[in-house]
């Protein structure tokens, strides 16, 4: 028995030492993505689910990674703040996507927490967010030149798909995006809206990019993660690159928050860097 005990503590202390490392540091998370039409290279840093979290004062860590990175875009997939979050909450996440700005272009595009934000307090938060020099995509894309590239980036309201009336801007958007030889990105927060979808064989953009995992929350190495918001338990889609029906390239960010009151363990937050370039 006590053999019993003293495994559980050195087990209880490690996954305790791994939730302090993983509070205080962020992992960079490198794919190369080749896509039909891309001329010259594009460097695109992705982030999500940083639900109001902040890593240094002012977020200056996260700022000084992200400006390490010298992106050519900045695409946050949802989630930077909570579905409680305080008018001081939101104003310091306003001011992040300001200093963010400053580094590159930023396209935001809303999360489910914002989306249940919104629901209950109005839909003012997308022009504070638009006010601070941001692209915001709401059920909408954009098309924009970067690098001597045109590119459409888009992306679908952070909700759960439900069959409702509503979803037709969404699914309406991700089959348009990409009908031309336009490069395109679609941002869909909760990765589950892609594979739980049965109209994904209309959809037409190159590359698709989500969130909403938490990477697993908890990870066990060699395995992979514990828990998603979306799939429950061991889910098969928790962070990294997957591909769907074989021709649906998506990059799950890992995010950069834990779960609510759950720390994070053995999965160090992240952001992506994506580096863009022609097929051939």
């Amino acid at each position: 028995m006590i053999y019993v005990l003293i495994m559980i503590g050195i087990i209880a202390l490690v996954m305790l030492v791994s939730a302090v490392d993983c509070a205080l540091h962020i992992d960079v998370a490198e794919y190369s993505e080749p896509v039909t039409g891309i001329e010259s290279p594009i460097k695109i840093v992705c982030m999500s689910d940083l639900h109001g979290w902040s890593y240094g004062k002012d977020n200056c860590k996260l700022l000084a990674l992200t400006a390490a990175q010298k992106p050519d875009v900045i695409i946050f997939a949802g989630d930077i703040i909570t579905r409680r979050a305080t008018e001081k909450q939101v104003s310091r996440m306003l001011d992040l996507l300001v200093k963010l700005a400053e580094i590159a272009p930023v396209y935001f595009a809303t999360g489910n927490h914002e989306v249940d934000y919104m629901a209950e307090k109005g839909m003012d938060l997308l022009e504070d967010i638009a006010d601070t020099g941001v692209t915001v995509l709401y059920d909408s894309f954009t098309e924009v030149q970067i690098g001597g590239n045109m590119i459409r980036i888009g992306a679908a309201s952070g909700r759960y798909f439900d069959g409702s009336e509503r979803d037709n801007a969404a699914l309406q958007m991700l089959e348009e995006i990409g009908k031309d030889d336009t490069p395109s990105i679609a941002v869909v927060h909760q990765p589950e809206n892609i594979f739980k979808q049965e109209k994904r064989s209309a959809w037409t953009a190159d590359l698709y990019l989500g969130g909403h995992t938490h990477g697993g929350v908890w990870r066990i190495p060699g395995l992979g993660g514990v828990m998603s918001p979306g799939e429950g338990l061991f889910p098969k889609y928790d962070r990294g690159r997957f591909v769907i029906d074989d021709k649906m390239p998506l990059i799950l960010n890992g995010g950069l928050s834990g779960y609510y009151f759950i720390p994070r363990v053995f999965n160090r937050p992240e952001i992506c860097v994506i580096k863009l370039f022609g097929k051939g």
